[in-house]
């Protein structure tokens, strides 16, 4: 049976059968043909398939993809040279039952203007029991043999218009891939060829290989399903759907991966549009942040970077959104220290509810982070961007705008603009460089597991006596250059950024010769400052001093969207002013020697081994993780009132479009500067004393003291004294430290009159 006229399909042929997915208000059917592909040159429809079963790499180009296209885990090529080609395929381990559990791929239609696919399949058309079509597209049709309908199928696809999405497999669908492409020497310059083209076959070697396929389709997901629509359920959203259920007991998913693929998290959505909006950005601004420097495809724990160019990843912006949009209403009281950073205090749904009074969704009383797919597929999709807008109107300011930022996102700017010219792309080295650099977190992590299999490799061969063979040789080589020009690259990125952070000229001062010790102070006095700002603690801490002083500015009670939208964007320019006159040098003079801004001790804000409140915190806690964050919001504040930055902040007052907002802001200034000096005696002082005063070192000093005087005959009315001025002794001494750390990065240990008196 044939549908479409003048169209060229190819078949493929299998058993067929039904299951549904989704809740069941949202259940919908899935049909699929159980089938198979194989490599070989033979041009059977089994080769055909092989052929068409590409990764989603080769199916959506990365520059073009949104967040809520994403399906796939990365795929490492590595892996399936090294684990199922050679060793298993080729039969290299001994095993020859060479055979593969099925794939599962989903069949949809491409995208006309660019890559990727549709949301919908295009209406059906001929319907009937045991036949459809979708146009175009595709058919399916059910054999009928001696007037029976049998278990047999055909599904008959358009190779031009149809991609086959493989929402769970892309390892083993790459090994029979690339084992076809290699026989059929079909890789056409494909990015990923090299890590194949060393693989020399024979069609005697590959004739027995053939990889079960299950292709699945979906027949009510089409244009002209109304309800399908109105609920938001689209091909991409079941793929998904169908990734984290088969997935679920397989190889763990990356925490961010998780995250990703989560329809039900309305935080999580929320950080997926966020992201999209980074990724959709104009090319030509040359300083904004970009989506290259977020970690976006692999987990990440509670410090955001870990030795990398990122600076802040999907993980993190999940847990500020969640935090911003669903925390419990004490987080945001500034003598109330609740850990948004542990997602039991992040479930609030009366919060979004508030935030959404005096929009269409205002009708909700609450609104569960978990909804996701329980409201009508618009008003998620509204109830989304207006949530996602309250973290945003923050946090992307900042991301472009904050000094730090900014310095390191033009120079990552300038080294992609050098990386894509001519001459280096032609060069198969600055290529692998500038994919680790600006092609995602996960690239590189295969490329590290690749080298490292190579390295394995080299070592087992040598051990075991064996050549170890131009192959390994080569590509050995090749990740070991790139690895050291990455480093080149890194290194280069990191001076830079530093000479421009602190207005040093760049040229001159790392082309003297004898000045290493200034360079190393240099750069470490630019570490401290960038290993801070992008952790989950300092990010979370920005974040939350604005909502939180926005909320005092509410006297935390219900305000319409717009306008509390207008107060957070006029807080966030605020406090980023401020900011920036804080981490900016007091003259614009480009020095050659390290001199200037870098000499000042509010350089050093954030380094704990220094005077600094860095180092206050370190008084009392020594690792920096998420649940730090409450501390982040007193420095920003701090800092944003202090000496350093307080003239910014009051022309911004001074300034303001709108004076009634920056009345209200005036307005809370005396409980806000008393809160600030509370939390910095009574939680920070007093918790550097106890820290003390508790520590194990000071408790041997008070016992060793206290035996001694016993020994001496010392009463015990004496010895208690005694004791009491040692610790009253200690205690003096830590707030004095604890003084000097304030000292030194606000420029003065200034009291709450001292400060309201130069902001009135």
């Amino acid at each position: 049976m044939s549908f479409s006229f003048g169209v060229q399909k190819d078949s493929i042929y299998g058993t067929y059968g039904e299951f549904t997915i989704g809740a069941e208000e949202n259940r919908v059917r899935a049909q699929f043909l159980l089938t198979k592909m194989k490599p070989g040159s033979e041009k059977s429809w089994e080769n055909a398939l092989a052929d068409q079963m590409v990764p989603w790499r080769e199916v959506l180009n990365i520059e073009e993809m949104t967040f809520d296209e994403l399906i796939q885990r990365d795929l490492d090529d590595s892996r399936v040279v090294h684990e199922l080609i050679v060793p298993y395929l080729l039969g290299e381990s001994g095993d020859f039952a060479r055979f593969f559990p099925p794939i599962l791929a989903v069949i949809a239609p491409k995208k006309a203007e660019k890559t990727g696919i549709m949301p919908y399949y295009p209406v059906p058309r001929n319907q009937k029991e045991e036949s459809v079509s979708f146009g175009d597209l595709f058919d399916f049709e059910k054999t009928v043999i001696a007037g029976q309908v049998s278990p047999l199928g055909i599904i008959k696809y358009n190779r031009s218009k149809t991609a086959f999405i493989i929402v769970d497999g892309q390892h083993r669908a790459m090994a029979v891939l690339a084992l076809h492409r290699q026989i059929n020497k079909s890789w056409d310059g494909n990015n990923y060829a090299g890590f194949y083209n060393h693989l020399a076959l024979t069609e005697s070697a590959i004739k027995n290989i053939e990889l079960p396929v299950c292709v699945v389709f979906f027949p009510d997901i089409h244009e002209g399903n109304e309800i399908c629509k109105q609920k938001g359920i689209t091909l991409q959203a079941v793929c998904r759907e169908i990734f984290v259920v088969v997935n679920k007991k397989a190889k763990q998913v990356s925490r961010s991966r998780e995250l990703l693929l989560d329809d039900e998290d309305l935080a999580a959505r929320m950080m997926r549009e966020t992201l999209s909006v980074l990724k959709d950005r104009d090319e030509s601004n040359v300083s904004v942040a970009r989506i290259y420097s977020f970690a976006y495809g692999d987990a990440v724990s509670t410090s955001v970077v870990a030795g990398q160019l990122e600076y802040t990843s999907a993980v993190a912006l999940h847990k500020m959104h969640a935090a911003v949009a669903f925390g419990i209403p004490d987080a945001f009281k500034l003598d109330q220290t609740k850990n948004v950073a542990d997602g039991r205090r992040t479930l609030n749904s009366k919060r979004p509810a508030a935030i959404l009074k005096g929009t269409k969704l205002q009708k909700w009383s609450s609104l569960s982070r978990r909804s996701g797919r329980y409201h009508p597929a618009e008003e998620v999709e509204e109830a989304v961007k207006l949530l996602a807008k309250i973290l945003d109107a923050v946090m992307l300011p900042f991301f472009d705008g904050f000094r730090p930022f900014a310095v390191h996102n033009a120079e990552m700017r300038a080294l992609r603009t050098r990386l894509l010219e001519p001459n280096l792309r032609a060069d198969p080295i600055q290529r692998k460089c500038y994919s680790l650099l600006f092609e995602g977190s996960g690239v590189r992590k295969v490329f590290e597991e690749h080298k490292q299999r190579l390295s394995d490799r080299e070592d087992q061969l040598r051990e075991e006596g064996r050549d170890i063979g131009d192959y390994v040789r080569n590509q050995l080589s090749d990740a070991e250059e790139a690895s050291s020009r990455l480093k080149q690259y890194k290194d280069e990125i990191e001076q830079r950024r530093a000479a421009r952070l602190f207005n040093i000229d760049y040229n001159s001062f790392f082309s003297t010769e004898g000045n290493e010790p200034e360079r190393k102070e240099l750069l470490d006095c630019a570490k401290w400052i960038y290993e801070t700002i992008s952790t989950q603690a300092f990010q979370l801490g920005y974040l939350m001093a604005v909502h939180s002083v926005v909320e005092l500015m509410l006297n935390y009670s219900s305000t319409e969207y717009d306008r509390r939208i207008q107060i957070v964007e006029f807080v966030s320019s605020m406090y980023l002013t401020a900011l920036n006159t804080y981490f900016s040098s007091d003259s614009d003079v480009e020095h050659r020697t390290l001199e200037g801004f870098v000499n000042e001790e509010r350089a050093r804000v954030f380094d704990p081994n220094k005077p600094s409140l860095r180092g206050l915190l370190a008084q009392s806690v020594k690792n920096l993780d998420a649940s730090q964050w409450a501390f982040f919001r007193y420095a920003i504040l701090e800092i944003v009132h202090s000496k350093h930055a307080y003239q910014a902040l009051l022309k911004k007052l001074d300034t303001a479009s709108d004076p009634s907002i920056a009345d209200a802001y005036r307005q809370e200034l005396p409980n806000l500067i008393k809160m600030i000096i509370d939390l910095r005696e009574e939680q920070y002082v007093e918790s550097a004393v106890k820290t003390s005063l508790n520590s194990t070192e000071f408790q041997q000093e008070i016992s060793q003291l206290e035996a001694g005087l016993k020994s001496e005959g010392k009463s015990q009315t004496e010895i208690e004294q005694n004791l009491k001025e040692e610790k009253d002794s200690r205690e003096t001494e830590v707030k004095e430290k604890c003084k000097q750390n304030i000292y030194a990065s606000l420029g003065e240990f200034a009291n709450a009159d001292k400060i309201l008196n130069r902001l009135r």
